[in-house]
């Protein structure tokens, strides 16, 4: 004689369920984790967090010591010291001018190789002067770096000027 299995109560499945969800958002969880550890800690790689409005986007993986070699790349980069971040701290902007390109400037309007990039502001949005970049042909080991945010705190400024090549992190690449 047979005896028929029992389907489980609902509330078990349910129970089940819920231990399943919880088992796999913890194991995907210590997945992710591991690998962004290991990601931080190769010496080839490193992650970006995107702290201001100036590019889409806030996570970012930067290429350490792979230059931008085309127009438009992006960049990490350690600026000057200035007096609106703290001494450290990288930025993530496109490389708009790469070396032998000519940047002229017309009153506070920026071009590059005749084609207009962007408008520098006269103070920044704490009412602090700004200084416009250099203009010129980009020597050898430097880019003018920007972003389309009127905001961007760029080469369009003098604080922040050409970024010369033992500056650069590296190129980087939006995850998130």
């Amino acid at each position: 004689m047979t005896i028929p299995a029992l389907a489980p109560a609902p509330e078990d499945v349910r129970v089940q369920v819920r231990r399943f969800k919880r088992w796999l958002g913890l194991t995907l969880g210590i997945i992710v984790s591991v690998r962004l550890i290991a990601l931080m800690l190769s010496p080839g790689y490193r992650l970006g967090i995107n702290g201001t409005e100036s590019l889409p986007g806030v996570l970012y993986l930067v290429l350490k010591a792979e230059p931008p070699d085309t127009r438009g790349d992006l960049v990490a980069f350690y600026p000057p010291e200035n007096r609106f971040y703290p001494k450290g701290m990288f930025f993530i902007k496109q490389a708009m001018g790469m070396p032998g390109d000519e940047v002229t400037r017309k009153g506070q309007d920026f071009y590059i190789n005749g084609e207009f990039i962007a408008t520098a502001k006269t103070h920044s949005r704490s009412g602090k002067p700004l200084q416009p970049g250099p203009a010129g042909v980009i020597p050898d080991g430097h880019y003018f770096v920007w972003t389309p945010h009127p905001d961007s705190y760029d080469s369009r400024y003098e604080d922040i000027g050409w970024i010369s090549k033992d500056r650069v992190i590296g190129r980087a690449v939006r995850l998130f």
